[in-house]
């Protein structure tokens, strides 16, 4: 080799020196995003600092290659005229598709050691209790009414179908629902992991979590197989602490990779999606009040006492941060028995979030799907809906509740192609969290609400 010869901008992948320039403000860009002062800006700030950063940055660099979106270049090469676009998306998607490839990582092995935890940590009973009984129910049906709100609203929009593009949302085309529910079956732990199959793994998981707990009480050896499991779940919650925390330059780059791309209709579709989600919000809230009217608990008692604890999920976008005041409401405001809906409405939040693990994550997968052409079919549908109450439950006591249940939804129907599409969502998270933990609380309020009334009965 001549090292005379050497071209550097070719060893880039370059076809211009400005292009060079571009690539040093964006790895700048993301030095910074991952350098802002935490005690000034929060977390939530933070990263939609870095997705109006790389918004900004994609629409120059749209701009500079003649305004014209290269439409199909999330999953082809670019075609824009000019050399800015097709030199710089690559290196966006470089970045931006490495950080989502970072996140799917975790939910495989998260979902096993977590479905193992969920078993052994879940007090035995010789005799499940009526309480125990109504509570899963209720937790699951909400689960999937959850779910089916979001897949309404999301197909009748036509959420994630690039405009113009004249992709279906749905089709009702195949006969391919058992094929579907089929490959939600355990075919071996490595089998599995290999496919993405998330149902599976959970399956497998329960079933290990069953031998141990009937096990631990006879052998010392499986006491400290359950030490090691407890240590090997607190390591990998920390890694996903470790993920999470990369947010703000993981935003900054989609938003960067999206906008260069597809130009300002992705603005347009991401606005689209976060409007159809205030949509599902309002549409679950009236559900919710009519269940509670049909509990016995009259609307204006639901609002009218549950009002502050609603307005400090608004502010404070914490489930769990909301789950004491929540209980006070329901025992002291409404006057329900304390134990009945604190362990109710407890459950909901760990392992029932009808906002972070059913309406989001549905409207999440939607719009993946429609970004990569892919219609939804009776089948996926059938799929999805059992997946969203088996990763619920898989995820509990993740850290990112939202960003785990999708990115298990979207591998769980077979669609790990079409994670990049998920990018966008990571970068609206803290807007999508405001709407979405408000249906987290009011939703283990009404939990709480149908259980007091049917165990009383």
């Amino acid at each position: 080799m001549n090292v005379l010869n050497w071209d550097p901008l070719q060893f880039l992948s370059l076809s211009h020196w400005a292009s060079l320039v571009g690539v040093v403000l964006f790895f700048v860009l993301l030095y910074i995003l991952g350098h802002l002062p935490k005690k000034k800006f929060s977390f939530a700030t933070r990263v939609l600092i870095g997705s109006g950063a790389g918004t900004l940055l994609g629409l120059l660099v749209w701009a500079l290659s003649g305004g014209v979106s290269s439409g199909l270049s999330l999953f082809q090469p670019s075609s824009a005229p000019e050399p800015y676009a097709s030199d710089l998306i690559p290196w966006f998607s470089l970045v931006a598709k490495g950080y989502v490839a970072l996140l799917s990582c975790l939910i495989l092995p998260m979902v096993f050691l977590a479905s193992i935890r969920l078993v052994v940590k879940t007090p035995a009973e010789k005799t499940v209790s009526k309480l125990t009984r109504w509570k899963k129910w209720v937790n699951t049906l909400m689960l999937v009414l959850s779910a089916g709100v979001a897949l309404g609203l999301g197909l009748i929009f036509k959420v994630g179908v690039i405009p113009d593009q004249g992709a279906p949302a749905f089709t009702a085309d195949g006969n391919e629902l058992v094929s579907h529910l089929s490959s939600l079956i355990p075919s071996g732990l490595g089998r599995d992991l290999v496919l993405a199959n998330v149902a599976g793994i959970f399956v497998f998981g329960i079933y290990v979590g069953i031998a141990a707990r009937r096990m631990q009480a006879k052998s010392d050896s499986v006491k400290s197989l359950i030490g090691i499991l407890d240590g090997a779940f607190s390591v990998g919650v920390s890694v996903c602490k470790t993920v999470i925390a990369y947010k703000p330059m993981g935003a900054g780059a989609i938003m960067a990779w999206l906008v260069s791309s597809c130009g300002p209709v992705i603005l347009l579709m991401i606005a689209k999606m976060l409007l159809v989600l205030i949509l599902g919000m309002a549409a679950m809230l009236v559900l919710q009040t009519l269940l509670c009217a049909l509990s016995g608990v009259s609307p204006a008692a639901f609002w009218g006492k549950g009002r502050p604890v609603m307005v400090k999920a608004l502010k404070t976008r914490s489930g769990s941060g909301c789950l004491p005041d929540a209980q006070q409401v329901l025992a002291e405001g409404l006057g329900l028995r304390r134990e009945v809906t604190d362990p109710v409405s407890a459950y909901a939040i760990a392992s029932g979030a009808q906002g972070c693990a059913a309406l989001f994550p549905t409207l999440s997968v939607l719009f993946a799907l429609g970004l990569f052409g892919i219609p939804m079919t009776p089948g996926l549908i059938a799929a999805h809906l059992i997946l969203v109450v088996i990763v619920s439950y898989g995820i509990t006591e993740l850290p990112g509740t939202a960003t785990m249940s999708e990115f298990g939804l979207l591998m769980g129907i077979g669609a790990s192609e079409a994670l990049p599409g998920l990018g966008a969502m990571i970068a609206i998270d803290p807007i999508a969290d405001v709407f979405r933990t408000l249906i987290n609380v009011t939703g283990c309020m009404t939990n709480a609400i149908i259980v007091e009334r049917r165990v009383k009965e």
